[in-house]
């Protein structure tokens, strides 16, 4: 194993299901939601097998919405060993959503996902990294741990930004005053521009010993590799939406039918840590994680 591959690879599932997608907004507002067709549960259950196959344990960033409907999926989830997360519930981007909106966004999901999984949910991931610094004060007051929904890549109009107030306080982990840790999604610093490169559509379009260089690359500089992805990524018979706009289109499905394949292949050329919890990791109880072997 070289030294890259003994770094710590944390894999993260934003879960919700196809038609919940932003690209897809304007084809699926929220008003139809539920006459949408669910295939959720099919696309989780082929991640859920990967990732008992190699032994890994993951966190799913949850939608309340969805979680309502699939209860006994998270439940599944919760007695897998995954962390349950919360996404919010319906997959509103922070920065549309007023301060009460967006406390009764949070709210409502966190509540859910606790009484489906019996446990305490500490972390959460905004819809499309759409973070604010309204959003950590209410994390904060909800009494989240942490969150993850800082995207360092600046070229996309949902991502949000963080104030100055965040301070390093480890590989991957930042932390403001009020005492709530950020862990951002990887990206790649090249040539003093960033490069996106933790997950999701980014995965599927570059070939994958491109991606696995950038990872390594991630890894010998923070020591740590924050990986995200989508239940719908890995559903190649989902239903094909017409009247897209071509570049909308693109990123929504390029190399869907082969993701589960390169998802393989990409965890067999990496050690990957079991993700006990976020909020082992960052109040010190554990070790970064165990590896699995």
């Amino acid at each position: 194993m070289s030294e890259s591959n003994a770094k710590t690879i944390l894999i993260t599932i934003d879960l919700e299901d196809w038609f919940q997608v932003e690209n897809l907004r304007t084809h699926f507002p929220h008003s139809i939601w539920h006459s949408c067709q669910l295939r959720v549960e099919e696309s989780t259950a082929k991640l859920l097998e990967k990732l008992a196959e190699h032994h890994i344990r993951a966190t799913f960033f949850i939608l309340g919405w969805t979680a309502e409907r699939v209860p006994h999926l998270v439940k599944q989830i919760a007695s897998s060993g995954h962390e349950i997360a919360s996404h919010g519930y319906r997959h509103q981007l922070c920065t549309s959503l007023s301060e009460r909106q967006l406390e009764e966004d949070l709210r409502k999901s966190k509540v859910l996902l606790e009484d489906l999984a019996g446990k305490r949910v500490s972390g959460y991931r905004a819809p499309s990294f759409s973070i604010t610094a309204r959003l950590v004060k209410l994390l904060k007051k909800l009494h989240f741990s942490y969150d993850s929904s800082f995207n360092s890549f600046c070229m996309h109009g949902r991502y949000g930004k963080l104030d100055g107030s965040w301070l390093p306080v480890g590989p991957v982990l930042l932390m403001n005053e009020s005492g709530l840790y950020e862990i951002p999604i990887s990206n790649v610093s090249l040539f003093h521009r960033t490069i996106p490169w933790g997950g999701g559509g980014y995965f599927r379009l570059y070939p994958l010993s491109l991606f696995n260089w950038g990872v390594k690359r991630i890894l010998g500089k923070k020591g740590a590799f924050i990986f995200y992805c989508h239940p719908w990524e890995f559903d190649p018979g989902q239903p094909r939406v017409k009247g897209l706009r071509p570049d909308l289109g693109f990123r929504h499905y390029v190399n869907i039918s082969r993701n589960l394949e390169k998802l393989s292949s990409f965890i067999r050329a990496f050690s990957f840590c079991s993700f006990l919890t976020c909020s082992e990791f960052i109040h010190g109880k554990s070790e970064m994680c165990p590896r699995n072997e």
